[in-house]
């Protein structure tokens, strides 16, 4: 749905020249493809495996998060890039969250290229802060990870017939 609106936003407000269409296109491709290998890929398999798949979300969730921090080196705007860790993090909750419950990260690379694209294409068009930055589809983001991973919640050990007693 998200993707929806993204899309009719852009068609609404017109299509930047074929050049700047095709630009973004790749670097957002590669963008996508890079960030779901390293952080639902590699670094999630290798946290997972070492410390469990709840500490393994949240460990590439704040880290995928805290990466974003650097966008502010290149824009020069620091507060604008930590309202980008806080939007980094939700959607890397609900990225990690797409890959367990698919077991792969092939839509995970898919959704996040078509978001970045999206976003980067209202950016052009004058948009931004409006709907590539929403705190609404940051949140419905983390709320849909959360259901998604409704099954993962830990349960308490309280089966006693499990106990044995001697």
């Amino acid at each position: 749905m998200f993707l929806f609106i993204h899309i009719l936003l852009v068609l609404f407000t017109g299509l930047p020249p074929a050049q700047v269409l095709m630009f973004v296109l790749i670097n957002t491709l590669m963008i996508g493809i890079c960030e779901e290998l390293l952080f639902r890929g590699i670094l999630f398999y290798g946290a997972s495996s070492s410390f469990g798949i709840w500490r393994a979300i949240w460990i590439t969730t704040i880290i995928f998060g805290a990466v974003h921090v650097l966008s502010g080196f290149v824009s020069g705007d620091f507060n604008a890039s930590i309202i980008q860790v806080f939007y980094a993090f939700m959607f890397g909750f609900y990225m990690v969250a797409l890959r367990i419950r698919l077991d792969t990260i092939i839509p995970g690379i898919i959704i996040h290229w078509l978001w970045d694209y999206l976003i980067d294409l209202t950016y052009f068009n004058g948009y931004s802060g409006i709907w590539g930055e929403s705190s609404f589809f940051y949140i419905a983001f983390f709320a849909y990870g959360l259901w998604l991973l409704r099954d993962y919640i830990p349960k308490r050990y309280n089966d006693r017939s499990q106990k044995k007693y001697f």
